[in-house]
């Protein structure tokens, strides 16, 4: 009986011992090389008020790119709305978008072109106190050829474009300005 429990006892040991061995065997350092040139990037979302613009009025609008770049194809869509009071417009503006980086490593500086469609809806009156708008329901075309400053690893942005409208009776030649966050 004496002998039954110290095989016991060893066989115990002897387990114990090759599991703590075993343990200590995955917690070694991986010894596999990995290229750390390669940095791992997200591609940047911005959110931005935009004065003017594609949207016409004051709009909030979204962007991001296409692919995990800093610059390249990307899209916008926002929604926007001003009131004078008789008069208001509400549109949603939708856009694909290319930044080309104006600095030859990083940068924060982009150039803007863009091309897309707005939806507009607006009412206005003869009565209207600062702006008087037609009663209007469609889509218009836009483009947008500007300039943005967005840092390198988010935070403030600032944009500034000329952006031609496109609609029935012709072509009008807008601005638009605009500040928001790059995360």
């Amino acid at each position: 009986m004496k002998k039954t429990f110290t095989l016991k006892a060893v066989f115990l040991l002897l387990l114990i011992t090759s599991s703590l061995y075993l343990k200590a065997q995955n917690l070694e350092e991986n010894t596999v090389k990995r290229d750390t040139t390669v940095e791992s990037f997200i591609k940047p979302k911005t959110v931005f008020l935009e004065l003017g613009g594609p949207g016409l009025a004051l709009t909030f609008n979204y962007d991001t790119r296409f692919a995990d770049a800093r610059d390249k194809w990307g899209y916008r869509v926002g929604a926007g709305y001003y009131n004078t009071g008789a008069n208001w417009v509400a549109s949603v503006p939708l856009q694909i978008n290319y930044l080309y980086g104006l600095a030859k490593q990083g940068g924060s500086s982009f150039a803007e072109f863009g091309a897309g469609t707005t939806f507009v809806r607006s009412h206005g009156t003869t009565n209207g106190v600062t702006f008087q708008f037609d009663n209007i329901t469609g889509f218009i075309g836009t483009a947008t050829i500007g300039y943005r400053y967005q840092q390198e690893n988010g935070g403030i942005n600032f944009r500034i474009a000329f952006v031609p409208i496109l609609y029935d009776d012709g072509v009008i030649a807008e601005g638009g300005l605009s500040v928001g966050y790059t995360f």
